[in-house]
């Protein structure tokens, strides 16, 4: 996904889902009953599964998005809400910008030599666990 598909989404079930997946490291699966639900791993190594939250659309939600960045290293994530300049909503606002440094990460480990990705991929891993 580029920049601009990212900037380009609106809030909502889709943005909600990337988030899921790609920040927070959740699987994102659709129940008969239950609708949208997404599944994590605690810390014990069990299967959570919860419905799927509106990351996008609820500033609460938002914000286990910004803390979650904030763990990860990136403190600057306290200020994501602003972004856009009113442009967007604020918890919007966190998730792309949560979004688009995922897709700056991903980008780095393209010009990482082969060696270096499965290292890499074992110890900076973080986006995908909790």
């Amino acid at each position: 996904m580029t920049e601009e598909e990212i900037l380009a989404m609106k809030p909502g079930r889709e943005l909600n889902i990337k988030v899921a997946e790609d920040v927070m490291g959740h699987e994102v699966t659709v129940d008969e009953i239950f609708g949208d639900v997404e599944r994590h791993i605690d810390k014990e190594g069990r299967s959570v599964y919860g419905p799927l939250m509106p990351y996008s659309e609820d500033i609460s939600a938002a914000q286990v998005v910004r803390d979650k960045m904030i763990d990860l290293g990136h403190g600057d994530a306290i200020f994501w809400e602003g972004y856009g300049n009113g442009l967007y909503m604020q918890a919007e606002a966190i998730c792309k910008v949560a979004l688009l440094v995922v897709l700056e990460i991903e980008k780095e480990k393209e010009g990482i030599p082969p060696q270096m990705k499965k290292f890499l991929g074992e110890v900076g891993d973080g986006l995908n666990q909790n």
